[in-house]
């Protein structure tokens, strides 16, 4: 249950990216359904890279946080949201990131909206 809850806020925090982030958007779009189920998509896609692939790449990169004083993360969240859109891009559903500027503003709008609604979220939905 509690992977369905994270999977459908980042799906959320994919649409506000969609709306607000020129250089990210749907591709493959329908009927609002199939947005929805696009943007589900997209969302499960992005909690699976961040819980295996960021972890690794957190660990390789401690040397970067120090040297730029944590600013790396910026980098490391536009990593993920490019990976996500080149995974689903496979499976021709999700979101498109054209540019990395794109993927950083996306990033960082994602950070927010995550650090947001896990204020919100009683805490066995919040992530670790």
């Amino acid at each position: 249950m509690r992977y369905l809850v994270r999977a459908a806020i980042n799906a959320l925090g994919l649409w506000l990216c969609v709306l607000f982030v020129p250089g990210i958007s749907l591709h493959g779009l329908g009927t609002n359904r199939d947005i929805a189920l696009y943007l589900l998509a997209g969302g499960a896609v992005l909690g699976v890279v961040n819980c295996l692939v960021r972890p690794i790449l957190v660990i390789l990169s401690i040397p970067l946080y120090i040297l730029t004083l944590g600013l790396f993360f910026l980098i490391v969240n536009a990593a993920m949201l490019k990976l996500t859109a080149t995974l689903t891009a496979g499976f021709d559903i999700g979101v498109t990131v054209t540019t990395w500027v794109a993927a950083i503003m996306g990033g960082i709008l994602l950070s927010l909206f995550n650090t947001f609604t896990d204020a919100l979220l009683p805490e066995e939905y919040r992530r670790r």
